[in-house]
């Protein structure tokens, strides 16, 4: 398994336990204005994280291609960019943090669809 794969498998399960977390908070405070960041954890953070993971896993050209280092650091430094972002921006309107998380995630996003489609031939 690439390293990329491995680190990507890490943080969609560390986001998995952040996620779970919060949403137990949340509920027993009975206060879910920051639902809107719950949610990007568990999508963004643990869903993707862990799909690029697997998908470097079983399909290791994807992994090597000579952006997935660009990629995975786009991706994974957007992430949490964004979901604080998304929480500042809740709280006091500013959201300049959730628009350069979204679109270092977007970035992320675009080149592994780049980096699929130049696998495609290879799977």
């Amino acid at each position: 398994m690439s390293d990329t794969s491995r680190s990507y498998l890490i943080l969609g399960a560390l986001y998995l336990c952040i996620g779970m977390f919060m949403g137990i908070v949340m509920g027993i405070k009975e206060s879910f204005e920051l639902a809107p960041v719950h949610a990007h954890i568990n999508l963004v953070g643990f869903a993707s994280h862990t799909a690029f993971g697997l998908v470097g896993k079983v399909w290791p050209t994807v992994a090597r291609d000579a952006l997935a280092r660009i990629q995975f650091l786009s991706f994974a430094i957007g992430s949490p960019i964004l979901m604080i972002g998304i929480a500042v921006s809740i709280l006091s309107q500013v959201p300049i943090l959730a628009i350069i998380g979204s679109l270092l995630t977007l970035l992320g996003a675009l080149l592994y669809l780049v980096m699929v489609v130049r696998s495609s031939g290879t799977a």
